[in-house]
């Protein structure tokens, strides 16, 4: 593995992470986008790092960074619109580093942020972890625009969880209305995944086949 630390400017902020390349390298990149700042979310998150690990195995060159509002740049935390503004900026470093296909990752507020983001631009895919349609909705944002996503989705969510209500999957997976989407209920499961984590790895591996064969 090779990694890198980087700074990207994002409006008036510099964010940082981390660029790591697989060996071998399929020339895809995919971005991980963390839990929400302002409750202790951030690149490092133990979620985070799990599905780093899963995506560089396949081959993927990664990008997990932190968002404006983390402890690494706490100033200037603006909700899901300015975390949308952070992917983009993220996603042109990883375009500048020979990267040509990208998908995206996302755990809670960065699974609802991968949504928005991908509502205007086209990622190769999207994987969400109990991703939450009241963040999605945040501001002022027309939920029907849902529609708009049409890369295959991948997202989980658990049944117990206390933070994003389960019937939140089935609202947006209706919005998407894509044939491509597939929702994973995982029993006796809540937010932090600490019972079904290697059963979410699997599912992920499986997934991303379709992408690197």
């Amino acid at each position: 593995m090779e990694y890198e630390i980087v700074e990207f400017s994002s409006e008036v902020f510099t964010l940082k992470g981390v660029l790591t390349r697989g060996k071998p390298s399929i020339g895809k990149g995919a971005l991980i986008l963390h839990p929400h700042p302002l409750y202790g979310g951030n690149m490092d998150n133990p979620v985070v790092l799990a599905l780093e690990n899963e995506l560089l195995k396949a081959g993927y060159t990664t990008l997990r960074f932190d968002f404006r509002g983390t402890s690494s740049s706490p100033q200037g935390y603006s909700g899901v619109p300015g975390a949308v503004v952070d992917v983009s900026n993220a996603v042109n470093l990883l375009l500048s580093r020979d990267i040509h296909e990208y998908g995206i990752v996302g755990y809670s507020f960065g699974g609802s942020t991968a949504l928005r983001f991908a509502t205007e631009n086209h990622p190769l895919f999207l994987i969400t972890l109990s991703a939450s349609f009241e963040l999605v909705s945040e501001g002022v944002f027309d939920t029907t625009q849902l529609s708009k996503v049409i890369c295959p989705i991948l997202m989980f969510y658990g049944q117990f969880d206390r933070m994003v209500p389960p019937a939140d999957i089935e609202t947006m997976s209706k919005l998407i209305g894509s044939n491509e989407i597939e929702t994973v209920s995982i029993e006796g499961e809540g937010h932090f995944y600490q019972r079904s984590l290697e059963r979410v790895m699997d599912k992920v591996r499986t997934f991303l086949v379709k992408f690197t064969s």
